[in-house]
């Protein structure tokens, strides 16, 4: 039995991103095609990485810098957490998604909302933005600590965060 494709979908890499890799199906919507960019992130294929780009964004010199990133990383998962439009019907779309991975023996995010469009009948990358992250709101200094000490927050965690 052969294992999921790295994209995190069930069927093998060979059946899934690895037939889009090759040319022998098409990413027929804007999922399909970050997914298999991750793919080929993992497996360090720069040129379908470059090729996948919109020709106004392709970032033709910047090729090593992306592909020494890719090699430098171990690639751990990839989680889709929402799409917009992107269908096969649709002319452009975005996907949000969390690539995991480990750089220098640390776990990594990358947490991105990415811009797709056709050109030519294909589904390309355009951009992508990284979602502000929100942080929690804090008590008020006299309000119960949140970390459930049962002191006040002025007298807890105040001064660690």
């Amino acid at each position: 039995m052969s294992s999921p494709c790295y994209c995190g979908k069930s069927n093998s890499y060979e059946e899934c991103c690895g037939a889009i890799h090759s040319g022998n199906k098409k990413a027929e919507t804007a999922e399909e095609l970050m997914r298999s960019r991750y793919s080929a992130f993992v497996i360090a294929d720069i040129d379908y990485i470059l090729n996948t780009y919109a020709s106004k964004t392709r970032p033709v010199n910047q090729a090593k810098e992306i592909l020494d990133w890719a090699k430098s990383v171990e690639w751990q998962r990839l989680e889709v957490v929402n799409t917009n439009k992107g269908n096969s019907t649709d002319d452009n779309g975005h996907v949000e998604f969390k690539a995991y991975y480990k750089e220098d023996g640390i776990d990594q995010c990358l947490h991105e909302n990415s811009f797709f469009e056709k050109e030519n009948e294909q589904w390309v990358y355009v951009s992508g933005e990284y979602p502000k992250e929100i942080k929690p709101k804090l008590p008020n200094r006299n309000d119960p600590c949140y970390c459930g000490s049962g002191k006040k927050f002025k007298k807890c965690c105040f001064g660690k965060i």
